[in-house]
């Protein structure tokens, strides 16, 4: 049976399906406002590993030009566009990063060069589930999902991934979502009888007693999709424009940002969502300040994407973060095809209008005795930490013992002390 033929039976194929249709549509009356007011994280991550030492470029350090002869960023140079953008004298942004500097100029910027964990992997897969699960184990769950389980309110969609399948952040026992593309969330069927079917189900769905513990599993699930339909439904159902003049970048990523500031300015409680942005893996011809470069085109992208989401958000960012992090570096000197090959420290980003601005982190530096191995960036800060002070301080969930097992918890100070 074709999936429409299925779906329209249901219409029309039970004994009480004329009283449905004849009902009110849609029996999910939700308030649209739960947790309007509540606070939101944004995460990206860069797959593939980013170069972050052509991100913010340590251009004072003068053995960076040696281990990169022909991709180094060149120090800030007014009259040369491929050149660092100076950031405090010592560091600089890839030129490419530009869209980023007016949050760095207000002070709501926060850089992090030297991030990973002790004892990395180089393997993509590894370091990404370890990144994201918050562990340096191989555990099931991730760390943004232990945090749903520790702090439950009531919300109609409270965490998305925007990605083609569930990213390990968000796995675990708490019920999420994930959509590759909100626009295109249905049922495939008209809206007038998906709005009637999400309502019957939603009937059907509402009833747990005398569950067996596998048929409670099948109507959580199930619960959440006609939830979710329901709420995606609506958001569509709003005119959207973005405001403050931002504009977004005709990519997937592009998209994928609108698709998060639609959520969250529909006001249904979204407290997480989850992006991913790839072009990061650049063994080769990674290419230098230039702006058709492999590196530098997917930086714009990154840069132009986050501060429109930044800019379209406006006052709300009073109450977003958005959190840019990737699973490691790139080896400090380029390789002979002119690109990096796997490493250790990579930057990471945190932006907010109430994020502490600043560069953070000692800086090890790139002589061979301070290097990992002769050839790896070290890291100075644990990215739990960073995790720790997100959780903490802006999603005010202090039972880090269960969010982040294992590690002990040492605060950076990225968010600004709350105005008493």
């Amino acid at each position: 049976m074709k999936r429409r033929t299925f779906l329209q039976s249901l219409l029309a194929g039970t004994a009480g399906a004329h009283a449905w249709l004849s009902s009110s549509p849609l029996s999910l009356s939700f308030n649209r406002a739960l947790a309007a007011e509540g606070k939101t994280l944004v995460v990206v991550f860069q797959r593939g590993g980013c170069d972050g030492l052509n991100c913010i470029v340590p251009y004072a350090d003068p053995r960076y030009y040696v281990l990169r002869p022909t991709i180094g960023i060149p120090a800030p140079d007014p009259a040369n566009p491929e050149s660092a953008i100076d950031l405090d004298g010592t560091f600089g942004f890839h030129p490419q990063l530009a869209a980023l500097h007016p949050s760095w100029v207000a002070g709501n910027l926060a850089l992090l060069p030297t991030v990973q964990y002790d004892s990395p992997s180089r393997s993509h897969f590894s370091s990404q589930h370890f990144i994201e699960s918050g562990q340096r184990e191989n555990v099931s769950d991730g760390w943004l999902n232990r945090h749903f389980q520790t702090q439950q309110f009531a919300a109609q969609l409270r965490a998305v991934g925007i990605s083609n399948e569930l990213v390990q952040s968000l796995r675990g026992n708490a019920t999420v979502t994930s959509i590759s593309n909100i626009d295109t969330f249905s049922l495939g069927i008209s809206e007038a009888e998906q709005t009637l079917l999400l309502g019957h189900l939603g009937d059907q769905y509402a009833s747990t007693d005398d569950m067996l513990p596998n048929h409670r599993l099948v109507n959580r699930f199930g619960s959440q999709v006609v939830q979710d339909l329901d709420v995606i439904q609506y958001v569509r159902s709003l005119p959207y424009n973005p405001d403050n003049g931002a504009v977004y970048p005709s990519s997937s990523f592009g998209r994928s940002m609108t698709q998060v500031a639609k959520l969250i300015k529909a006001d249904v409680g979204l407290e997480v969502a989850t992006v991913d942005i790839g072009g990061w893996d650049t063994h080769s011809n990674q290419g230098a300040g230039q702006a058709n470069g492999s590196q530098a085109r997917a930086l714009r992208n990154l840069a132009t994407g986050v501060a429109a989401l930044s800019q379209d958000l406006g006052s709300r960012m009073d109450n977003t973060v958005i959190l840019i992090c990737t699973e490691f570096g790139r080896t400090a000197h380029e390789n002979g095809s002119r690109g990096t090959d796997h490493g250790v420290a990579s930057t990471w980003y945190v932006l907010g209008n109430t994020v502490q601005g600043g560069i953070y982190g000692s800086w090890p530096g790139l002589d061979e005795g301070d290097l990992d191995r002769g050839r790896f960036l070290r890291h100075t800060i644990d990215y739990r930490d960073i995790y720790g002070d997100i959780l903490t301080q802006h999603l005010e969930n202090n039972a880090l013992e269960e969010l982040l097992p294992g590690h002990t918890y040492q605060p950076i100070g990225l968010f600004q002390p709350p105005v008493v």
